[in-house]
């Protein structure tokens, strides 16, 4: 059978490369007799419609699966009400990611909808597509809820794939504008890791281990991890491929494990070619990790501040990381040369506007390379929103269902504490001052050559029908030498 996955991406952001979109249709590929293709609406957002139609009716999908995630709602209704009138009322539409597996009863509720796949879909779509080419029926497959004849069909949930290093490497050539996205970001997301050790309360990872049964997080042979890296670079080196970024939820959670990876990362001579960049958290950034990651060639380190504030980072969101250690943490990634993000999340359940001045205090001390100011998402299904509920604080449902679809910009909180005009102007606030320092430091080493290169790269984003914003927030990051500064 034939199946096309569906990446509903409508924000204007120019970096949502999904990964398991990536993996799902790749395993179809090549570990089955099935045939899948990916359509991608990131660089089509202003012909999306007539996009997919001659899509669909190109490839010809016998069903046709759409990843989902809670901001993204919008646009898979969207899309399902599109493939219905203008492709096929009959064809099968499955709902599978983040939001289908925390949200699965609201999900296979969803008109157009045919089946929902809870967790990890490699198996689970081989199955479904098994059954339904064979004209079985789908009763006993573990991990799929499926509607006949209007009534809802829930099978025993399936366990987290035990060892994902038997899986395929993703196939990236799926991906039809994959040299866009090496021309805005430079980079390609990886995995070595699925599942988070860690249980922040604002964070999807913490509800998805507890929703179906098996370990959650699990950890790749850090060989075979280095030599999927190395097989992408040969692949798309000539082709804007200049940073790796392991996708790994905390990548340095066991010094072991990052330590066999850095040898081996240097064993096959990538330490002097392909510089990397990681997530890592306050708590496990000590100095020995730090050097072996230097010395690997890690360029960049993405750390998670979210607040200046203990309190709200640790009983609120369950962060596990004090200040010193975050002190501790910045001080040894400078030792090392490396640069560093610093992921904040503005306008939490309590934040007063004396605690976010707290979080711009705190990163003027720190001082990172790349300082982002998200502001907070109350997402369905993970563990905060209860938590909310204690605090009397109150959702914007307005803003989150029709208004919101990006981390980056609206308020999506009613709070006694601060209005959400506050927050979002305090957001403008902390880039008055972050943006425009990053600015200058880099037009100093620069010169002219900031300015061309800013004009080409915000040109063709604007051509692309991008969100400006975000296209110059990935400017900052990544063009040129951006990336490695």
């Amino acid at each position: 059978m034939r199946m096309s996955v569906i990446s509903p991406n409508l924000s204007g952001c120019c970096s949502i490369l999904d990964i398991g979109v990536t993996c799902i249709a790749t395993f179809l590929n090549e570990r089955t007799d099935h045939k899948a293709n990916i359509i991608d609406y990131t660089f089509k957002k202003d012909k999306w419609r007539e996009y997919l139609k001659k899509s669909l009716n190109e490839f010809k999908p016998d069903v046709i699966g759409i990843t989902t995630t809670s901001l993204f709602m919008r646009y898979v209704r969207q899309t399902i009400e599109e493939i219905r009138k203008e492709y096929s009322q009959t064809v099968p539409i499955v709902l599978g990611g983040y939001h289908a597996t925390l949200n699965p009863d609201s999900s296979i509720a969803e008109s157009g909808v045919d089946a929902v796949i809870l967790g990890e879909g490699e198996y689970i779509l081989a199955d479904y597509l098994d059954a339904l080419s064979k004209g079985e029926s789908l009763e006993g497959i573990t991990g799929l809820w499926y509607k006949k004849d209007g009534t809802v069909f829930k099978n025993e949930k399936r366990p987290w794939i035990e060892d994902i290093d038997s899986l395929p490497m993703p196939n990236y050539d799926l991906w039809e504008d994959i040299d866009k996205y090496f021309y805005f970001v430079g980079q390609l997301w990886l995995m070595g890791t699925r599942g988070c050790p860690f249980k922040c309360t604002n964070c999807s990872e913490e509800p998805m281990n507890r929703a179906l049964p098996g370990r959650r997080f699990r950890v790749r042979n850090p060989k075979g991890y280095v030599a999927e890296i190395k097989h992408q670079w040969e692949k798309y080196k000539d082709r804007g491929f200049r940073m790796a970024h392991p996708f790994d939820a905390v990548f340095t959670a066991n010094p072991k494990w990052v330590k066999e990876f850095c040898d081996e990362y240097k064993r096959q001579g990538l330490s002097d070619r392909l510089p990397f960049s990681v997530f890592t958290h306050g708590a496990t950034s000590q100095e020995d990790k730090i050097k072996d990651l230097a010395e690997a060639g890690c360029r960049e380190v993405r750390i998670g501040v979210e607040s200046g504030n203990e309190r709200v980072r640790n009983e609120i969101y369950g962060k596990q990381a004090t200040n010193e250690q975050i002190r501790q943490s910045f001080r040894n990634f400078k030792k090392f040369g490396i640069n560093t993000i610093a992921y904040n999340m503005l306008g939490g359940p309590t934040e007063t506007k004396e605690i976010l001045w707290e979080t711009y205090n705190f990163n003027k001390e720190l001082d990172p390379n790349k300082p982002i100011f998200f502001i907070f998402r109350p997402l369905p299904g993970t563990d905060i929103i209860k938590q909310m509920q204690s605090l009397d604080e109150e959702i914007d449902v307005a803003a989150m269902s029709h208004e919101i679809d990006t981390l980056h910009w609206g308020a999506a909180l009613k709070s006694k504490n601060r209005s959400e005009s506050y927050v979002e102007y305090f957001q403008l606030r902390c880039f008055a001052y972050f943006v425009s320092r990053r600015v200058w430091r880099l037009v100093k080493k620069q010169k002219i050559r900031f300015f061309i290169n800013w004009v080409r790269y915000m040109y063709k984003g604007w051509k692309l029908k991008l969100d400006m914003k975000i296209v110059f927030a990935y400017f900052l990051a990544s063009c040129g030498d951006n990336l490695y500064m």
